[in-house]
């Protein structure tokens, strides 16, 4: 399990460091950098899970990869880079109450300027549970769902690159 941790780890850092960086740079530009975040996500997950496994299938790995291998590396990535962009999302919105507060002004902005659209494919009593949904939610709430929008995707680009990377010394020797 050691080696799975070792060739994980240096990705999931790196990787929620970048998003942090990237939150950041969208602050201080005057972007909603909550929302940003997940998008700067959902670019930087899959390319640090695709290093991290291909990093352990050639270094720690004499070149072979097991489906099972690779998911285990990048489930170590994606989760490691989920929990650290949650913690340092709460930490920022509670240290920059303002950024929550327009976070859900632009969220609660969103659901008011496309009312009808929602309600037509919703129906009036869904639109109005969301939107007081997030209208009562929480920087828990903004944290959690940060960190279950990395994890979904995570496990779902993990699972296509652990079959493109998969590759066993037979199949090497082979080919």
């Amino acid at each position: 399990m050691n080696r799975y941790w070792n060739a994980a780890y240096p990705f999931g850092f790196s990787g929620a460091g970048l998003c942090l960086l990237g939150m950041l740079v969208m602050y201080f530009l005057d972007v909603e950098p909550v929302s940003m975040n997940l998008i700067i996500g959902y670019i930087f997950t899959p390319i640090f899970v695709f290093f991290a496994i291909k990093s352990f299938r050639d270094s720690y790995n004499q070149g072979e990869l097991f489906f099972s291998q690779g998911m285990t590396v990048g489930f170590f990535v994606y989760t490691l880079m989920a929990v650290l962009s949650a913690l340092y999302v709460l930490i920022f919105l509670q240290v920059e109450p303002q950024a929550f507060e327009t976070f859900r002004q632009v969220n609660l902005n969103l659901m008011l300027d496309n009312q009808e659209v929602l309600k037509e494919q919703l129906n009036e009593k869904a639109y109005t549970d969301t939107y007081d949904s997030i209208a009562d939610m929480s920087r828990w709430d903004v944290a959690i769902n940060d960190f279950l929008r990395k994890i979904f995707p995570g496990l779902f680009f993990t699972i296509i690159i652990s079959i493109i990377l998969k590759r066993s010394n037979q199949s090497t020797q082979h080919s």
